[in-house]
């Protein structure tokens, strides 16, 4: 048996969603040698599965305050539109947004803290109150009777930009399969290469200065398979609500309800062949929508729109939902960390952005524990280049 080609990096990064990539994309700005190693299609899961809301941190406001899961979205949406201008180490130019801004609102004739806050000196810039000729269309009916604000926080399209950065990634973005061709080589919790039998048979040894898991819910996996037993990882799933109908609004919105926590998330997306789609989430999807069947949750989300928005017309719509897990390292709460987590172990670097919103944040954290080694410029693997995935809303 021939020995093995080596290959020799500055940073791999394992994992092919949001994280993975805009993290490779920095650390190649930076002039790093990167590799990125996929398993599956990119974006696929968490990110692909995203609403695509680029978070300023008010959502996690709708108690009446800030806070610090709020202070560390802050600056989110900047860096993102930046990006979008092709500012920074992440081009993202020529990339549109799905909606520049978000439209809270208060359910009819509930009185809430948050809707005061909402509208007080704190938050001037950031949010302002609508008049009612402002009124997007689908809160234009007489009969609603609630407060709206404006709150400028941007939505992107998540395959989009999944897209982008394969391009900007394509030399260095390649598919595996974790115990099929690919077996991670370690001791004590320290990576010393990568085994990888590419498609002709050949062997590849690749090794790495720094090795990154970026791989969502599968850095479980990465964190057993090398003998970590620190962070541990938590899963928080969702059951999202999709709702497809050719004349249905823009709807871009945070419903404050009398809680902590959002009732309705909506954001508007087109499938493939231009359908209209409202993909909902918020409380609704959380705990209760869990564990409720696709056919209750179904229901449920009619009666609220019922009860809440009685003059959308969503007769002759087509429903459908879709489950997903978030995942993040383990909190003694069960709660979301409020930031992106970056802690490096050895040559390993766990990571885990907690937030789409919070990408960049990410990408900066990991950038810190990495440098340059002067190895040679980028060297495509005798791989295959992994596809895009598709969201959950490009139903047939």
């Amino acid at each position: 048996m021939s020995a093995p080609s080596q290959y020799r990096c500055d940073s791999v990064v394992i994992g092919g969603g949001i994280a993975a990539l805009w993290t490779a994309a920095t650390l190649k700005a930076a002039g790093q040698t990167v590799a990125v190693l996929c398993q599956g299609e990119l974006g696929s899961g968490q990110t692909i599965a995203s609403q695509g809301v680029i978070h300023g941190g008010l959502k996690y406001a709708l108690g009446g305050k800030l806070n610090e899961a709020s202070e560390a979205l802050s600056a989110m949406p900047a860096r993102w539109l930046a990006a979008m201008r092709g500012e920074g180490s992440v081009d993202l130019s020529g990339l549109e947004l799905l909606s520049d801004h978000q439209i809270l609102w208060t359910q009819s004739g509930l009185i809430s803290q948050a809707a005061g806050f909402f509208g007080s000196k704190t938050l001037r810039g950031r949010v302002a109150p609508l008049s009612k000729s402002h009124f997007p269309t689908a809160f234009s009916s007489s009969q609603y009777k609630g407060k709206l604000f404006r709150v400028e926080e941007p939505v992107i399209n998540p395959q989009a930009v999944i897209t982008r950065l394969a391009d900007l990634l394509r030399d260095e973005t390649r598919a595996v399969a974790w115990g099929q061709n690919a077996k991670i080589q370690s001791e004590c919790g320290e990576i010393h290469h990568v085994s990888i039998t590419s498609e002709d048979g050949s062997l590849i040894e690749l090794k790495a200065n720094r090795w990154v898991f970026a791989a969502g819910a599968g850095n479980g996996t990465l964190l057993s398979q090398i003998g970590l037993e620190s962070p541990q990882m938590q899963l928080r799933p969702l059951h999202q609500v999709i709702v497809r109908k050719a004349d249905l609004p823009d709807f871009f919105s945070v419903c404050i309800g009398t809680g902590p926590k959002p009732p309705l998330v909506a954001t508007t997306h087109r499938d493939s062949i231009r359908r209209t789609i409202w993909y909902l989430g918020g409380e609704m999807a959380e705990a209760a929508g869990v564990a409720r069947s696709e056919r209750e949750q179904i229901d449920f989300t009619r009666a609220f729109f019922a009860k809440h928005l009685p003059w959308i017309d969503l007769a002759g719509a087509e429903w459908a939902t879709c489950r997903i897990n978030r995942a993040e390292p383990r909190t003694s709460t069960g709660a979301r960390p409020p930031g992106a987590y970056c802690e490096r172990f050895g040559n390993v670097i766990v990571t885990w952005p907690t937030k789409l919103a919070l990408a960049p944040a990410l990408a900066d954290l990991v950038l810190r524990e990495t440098s340059v080694s002067g190895f040679a410029a980028s060297f495509p693997l005798p791989l295959p280049i992994p596809q895009v995935a598709r969201p959950p809303w490009d139903m047939p």
